[in-house]
């Protein structure tokens, strides 16, 4: 009898342990569920992460260029700097392209649009630099392995402002890859007015030209053009990708920084 009672408690301190042991793994995948579904949704919103290739840029294209009233666009090899005096107002991304060209179609969707790419161009080779008056325009190709596209990135100042104005012959899309800063916050309408990180997001359509986001620079930066559809994607470390469905995009950005500004959370 007293062997019959050892053994059904040891069954009864297994049998505890294994519901123990389900119920800890359980909690545990209902736990990670929660924090991983939600991020898989955020990122769902139908735009294409267009990874930036690499930069080339030919010998003398390289070095300051002066938009008038102590204004500048710097062309480095690691890609593009809008100044004003010694204040930084832009850069484009510092580990690859500036600029990708997609084709591709975009399906309206039920919520958001949703980009359908079939080819990237992720690379991008810079062979001139031309001036028109106050206005500069870099001219080569976007390109893979394969096929290349003609490309020309024109910097000019506009109404207290430099407007980038990048077009890619043969294009159903391009993105611009803005380098990334602190406290990138939407400027409402046309995005949240909330910290934009580590989210994309598709801009308001109905909105005219206006500024969509500023950031840890003081800066202000519009997307246009505004009759087509825009996107800004902040889900990868280091750039802001601006997606513009058409073959020309406009970037614009104010060229008198506000008060600085601190990062917060979403």
């Amino acid at each position: 009898m007293l062997r019959w009672w050892r053994s059904e408690g040891r069954e009864q301190r297994v049998s505890l342990s294994m519901v123990s042991l389900v119920l800890s793994l359980s909690a545990a995948l209902v736990l990670g569920l929660t924090s991983w579904v939600p991020q898989v949704l955020a990122r769902d919103i139908g735009i294409t992460d267009a990874e930036p290739g690499l930069l080339q840029v030919a010998q003398g294209a390289f070095g300051v260029q002066s938009l008038g009233a102590g204004l500048t666009v710097t062309l480095y090899d690691r890609g593009f700097r809008l100044s004003r005096g010694s204040t930084i107002l832009a850069d484009t991304v510092t580990k690859g392209a500036p600029v990708v060209a997609l084709r591709g179609t975009l399906d309206p969707g039920d919520e958001h649009p949703r980009e359908e790419v079939t080819r990237v161009y992720p690379a991008v080779s810079i062979d001139a630099v031309s001036r028109d008056g106050e206005s500069v325009t870099y001219s080569g190709v976007v390109h893979d392995d394969a096929d290349s596209l003609p490309m020309r990135i024109t910097f000019e100042p506009t109404d207290g402002r430099i407007r980038m104005d990048v077009a890619v012959e043969g294009a159903s899309a391009v993105t611009v890859n803005l380098d990334w800063r602190p406290a990138t916050t939407g400027i409402a309408p046309a995005l949240p007015e909330r910290n934009l990180k580590a989210k994309a997001y598709w801009v308001d359509p109905t909105v005219t030209e206006q500024p969509a986001f500023t950031w840890i620079l003081g800066t202000d930066v519009s997307i246009g053009p505004v009759q087509v559809p825009r996107a800004v994607d902040l889900r990868q470390d280091g750039r802001i990708g601006i997606h513009v469905w058409s073959p020309r995009a406009v970037v614009t950005v104010t060229d008198t920084p506000r008060p600085a500004v601190e990062d917060s959370a979403p």
